[in-house]
This record gives structure tokens, sequence and C-alpha cells, in this order.
């Protein structure tokens, strides 16, 4: 029940961080509840894919060296959301994907966090180590790639009483073998 429990938390947290993509701002009084069917009701554009056909349960763990528990779980419409326990990678597509992903952290007050240049995966790449926003979360860090008309944001949970950068390494492993399925 724990491990279910914390399954869905992981994959509330990420959903909900994804609610700013609407070109307005959400009016202050609806619910991260409200946002979050919203953004989970979004529909992607043609050609947009499914973020579970490019991440496994068994990539996460050789990755991390931890089992994620769950299998991938595709959210939101057209599947542009993977859970995978411990990781998740959302796959935003079309020509406005950068800004797509740039207005779900400025959504979440976490566009002012540092951004650390990720060479080897393009121009614009970067990892970031967002503050938990109380005791109850863990550590995350991401590493966010432009690819095409794509912006492919991976995050993975830290174990706890770890930094969000030990993750640095399990990430850029990931986002390779993640980069190499891409249609």
């Amino acid at each position: 029940m724990t491990s279910r429990l914390e399954s869905f938390a992981r994959a509330a947290w990420p959903v909900v961080m994804s609610l700013a993509l609407a070109p307005s701002a959400a009016p202050a009084s609806q619910t991260a509840r409200e946002q979050a069917a919203k953004e989970l009701a979004r529909k992607t554009p043609a050609g947009s894919v499914q973020a579970c056909s490019l991440i496994t349960r068994a990539d996460v763990q050789k990755a991390t060296g931890r089992d994620p528990y769950v299998d991938p779980e595709p959210a939101g419409q057209g599947g542009w959301i993977c859970n995978v326990g411990s990781g998740e990678l959302k796959v935003y597509s079309g020509p406005k994907s950068w800004e797509a992903w740039e207005s779900t952290l400025k959504g979440f007050k976490k566009d002012k966090e540092p951004q650390t240049p990720a060479s080897g995966f393009g121009e614009r790449a970067y990892f970031l180590y967002p503050k938990p926003d109380n005791k109850h979360q863990n550590n995350v860090a991401f590493l966010v790639v432009k690819a095409g008309d794509r912006t492919l944001a991976l995050s993975l949970d830290a174990p706890e009483g770890k930094p969000g950068e030990s993750m640095r390494p399990a990430l850029e492993s990931l986002m390779k073998t993640i980069l190499a399925r891409l249609p």
C-alpha cells in the first residue's frame, strides 16, 4: 500500500508542475487539483510521441541501481507523461515545446532555480535541482533537452538523504537511452 501511495504521490507532483502550460496563467482561485485535471486533459499536437514508448522500468533500474517498483504508467492525453516510480519523463511536442516547459516552471515558481548546463545534450540542455517545497518531498533532479520540435524533461528522485545532484550520472545515462529511441 505504501509503495502505491508513494507511486501516486510521485506521479502527482510532476503532473501538478505541468499545470501552467496554458498560454495564460490559471486564476488564483483555481485549485491544484482543478489545474491538474485541466492539464491532463490537454490535447497534444499531431506527431506527438508517447513518453512510455521511450523509457522502461529496466532502463530506470539500470541507470539508478534501484528498482522503481512500478512499470511505466502513462498520463495525460496522448501519453505525453510517463511515470516510472522514482523517475518520470515528460515529452512536450510542437514548435513551442520549449516555451511550454518554461511555462510549467514559471507556474510552479521554479523558473528562478539555478540551471546547470548539460554538455553533450545540445545548446539549451540543462540540469535543474529544485528545492523541495516541504519536508515530505524528495530531492529531485531534472535533465531538460531540446530534440527537434520536442522538449524532454526527465526527472529522477534522489535516494533519501542524498542531494538531487547525486542523480546527474543516472540522468545522463537514461537520457542517452531515451534520445536513441526517439523516432
